[in-house]
């Protein structure tokens, strides 16, 4: 019998926090236990890609989430955001280009998950404007005068809020609930 969804995500939590694993060996292992259709399959995969990545093994990484078979249209543009992160990353953000365009054109129907890994990627790169548009589509149903931001918002709120302080962009109203947001976390 498969593991439960949340029996995965409390696998992969051990492994990521505790500094005596390396998660890659117990989720490669774990991986070849799982049918296709088991649930956590795909943020297994995600884990080792990711780790994969981190060590520099770019092909082995895009590799890994070629095992992702058929997916949701939210977790396939997870993948996406995936492979354009690893390809910037790596340097090669011209093979990274047309998925990013693909993104983009479906920006305000993207989930907060692929948003946040394009923004941050990008910001990481040195492409401050770029990210600043990538974090503000995740701001797109929050009116900054009316609204508390969400947690999904906040983080783009603060990404943004970021990318414009390195920018030197004079504050707007997204500028001011994320100076509020981040004394309130302060205070709390």
């Amino acid at each position: 019998m498969p593991l439960s969804l949340d029996e995965v995500h409390d696998l992969i939590d051990s492994w990521e926090f505790d500094p005596r694993v390396d998660t890659l060996g117990p989720a490669t292992e774990l991986l070849t236990t799982m049918a296709p259709e088991d649930p956590g399959r795909l943020d297994v995969l995600q884990v080792i890609a990711d780790h994969q990545a981190m060590r520099g093994d770019v092909e082995a990484a895009l590799a890994t989430l070629d095992q992702a078979g058929p997916t949701s249209a939210e977790d396939a543009d997870v993948i996406r955001a995936m492979r354009v992160s690893f390809l910037v990353e790596a340097g090669r953000g011209q093979e990274a280009e047309p998925l990013l365009l693909d993104l983009r054109h479906r920006g305000p129907s993207l989930p907060s998950e692929a948003l946040e890994r394009v923004a941050d990627t990008l910001e990481g790169a040195g492409r401050l404007r770029e990210a600043m548009r990538w974090f503000t589509i995740g701001l797109r149903d929050l009116d900054p005068q009316n609204d508390l931001p969400t947690a999904e918002e906040e983080y783009a709120l603060i990404g943004r809020w970021r990318v414009r302080q390195a920018l030197d962009l004079p504050p707007d109203h997204y500028d001011e609930l994320a100076r509020i947001t981040l004394d309130l976390r302060r205070a709390t």
